[in-house]
């Protein structure tokens, strides 16, 4: 056998080598190209009735601090206002023996923001949570209880203007609503923007 024909054949080999590896990979680039135009469209895709969607209403729940007779306080949640008795067995305090806290109190319940404040005696008062922890628990501050302090925790609000507040509401009365804010001296409409998400009347 001559040079020239093992040549050709070595040539004719090579080429079907290089046939069959190009078929062998033509399956892979089809699967790879369609992979693709799926992920490109994929996004662009609106179908012609689209599910609604729906949303689950938060679960309501009440926001309440005890502090104790050594001065130590803890915040607690409940899925759901309570009385004073309930809120102590939560906190793993013993019930109101002394003075006369349960009798007063039976029939109250307690609300988001709601402070039980234990006094050595064993009795006790319900006030309210301080400014600061209503907005660190995003709790709305009642324009009508809240004090200079409250006041003060509001974004905006000094103590000058904190005052100014409750000065006003104590020569006009309570406010009616929140709008009633703005007949503050100092509270315009770009800071009553900023607080009134953080209020209640």
């Amino acid at each position: 056998m001559t040079a020239l024909n093992i040549n050709s054949i070595k040539m004719k080999s090579e080429a079907s080598n290089e046939e069959r590896r190009g078929a062998d990979t033509t399956p892979l680039l089809v699967i790879a190209v369609f992979l693709v135009v799926i992920y490109f469209t994929r996004g662009f895709y609106i179908p012609d009735n689209p599910v609604p969607a729906t949303s689950t209403p938060p679960l309501e729940k009440t926001v309440f601090e005890i502090q104790e007779p050594s001065g130590f306080s803890k915040v607690y949640t409940s899925p759901k206002d309570i009385s004073p008795k309930d809120a102590m067995a939560m906190a793993g305090e013993p019930p109101f023996t002394k003075g006369k806290m349960e009798l007063r109190y039976a029939d109250t319940i307690i609300k988001t923001g709601s402070k039980i404040t234990i006094n050595k005696d064993g009795s006790a008062q319900i006030g309210q949570m301080s400014g600061e922890k209503h907005i660190v628990f995003s709790i709305p501050l009642d324009i009508n209880r809240a004090t200079i302090q409250d006041f003060e925790a509001l974004p905006g609000i000094g103590p000058k203007l904190a005052l100014e507040i409750v000065e006003t509401r104590e020569k006009f009365g309570d406010f009616k609503t929140i709008d009633d804010l703005k007949k503050v001296k100092g509270i315009g409409d770009k800071k009553f923007r900023k607080i009134r998400d953080k209020l209640i009347s």
